[in-house]
């Protein structure tokens, strides 16, 4: 499993979909956190979950607290107590990160700069011999990558045994080009990609609409 522990957690008292779940199936419904200064007797959660800041309620030791002071405690508790001469728990940060595939096997894209060879393994061009530029005489008279099927562009050397190799034939998807071409824009005429100076000075903007989609 890549994300999550596998248990199913539901908070119908802070959460809408839970609440819509919970009153659809007649599930009790506690509250946890109030705002500061409501008079918990009075408190109810009916159609709309409280998703604001406030203090613990119905939580027993953690009844008063802040819940990012509710959560700290919860995680002392746990590694405090022991199973076996270890920890209940421990404190653990989860990324909900993914690896993104930036790859197209499409013509129209940006090539990406790296040549593999059979005995070097996957090799980044050369920075002297970039960019690397896509072949003007492509076919597109049928599916697939047209780049993968060009007869004389995708066969280079290996940059360190010499040997033959093929280039990347995947071009970068577009949000690539779109993530960072703005910054030209604070130097349209230098001859390297950005001036360092000019986008330091000028960026970040506080609005730049870069096309209404």
């Amino acid at each position: 499993m890549e994300y999550g522990t596998g248990a199913i957690f539901g908070c119908p008292s802070g959460d809408q979909r839970d609440l819509e779940f919970a009153n659809r199936y007649g599930l009790p419904v506690i509250p946890v956190v109030m705002p500061e200064g409501e008079n918990q007797g009075n408190f109810q959660i009916i159609d709309e979950a409280y998703v604001g800041d406030g203090v613990m309620i119905n939580s027993r030791f953690l009844d008063g607290m802040k819940p990012d002071q509710a959560f700290d405690e919860v995680a002392k508790l746990l590694e405090q107590k022991t199973i076996g001469n270890r920890p209940m728990a421990e404190r653990k940060v989860n990324f909900r990160l993914r690896d993104w595939g930036i790859s197209r096997q499409r013509y129209w894209g940006c090539p990406i700069p790296m040549i593999h060879c059979e005995d070097c393994g996957v090799v980044p061009v050369p920075k002297a011999d970039l960019p690397v530029r896509l072949p003007d005489d492509i076919e597109f008279d049928r599916p697939g990558n047209p780049l993968d099927r060009h007869p004389t562009w995708r066969h280079v050397k290996c940059p360190q045994c010499g040997k033959d190799a093929r280039r990347e034939t995947d071009t970068m998807d577009t949000f690539v080009d779109s993530s960072w071409y703005f910054a030209r824009f604070t130097a349209p005429w230098a001859n390297d990609p950005t001036d360092p100076k000019a986008a330091t000075e000028w960026l970040p903007v506080d609005q730049y609409i870069g096309g209404i989609e």
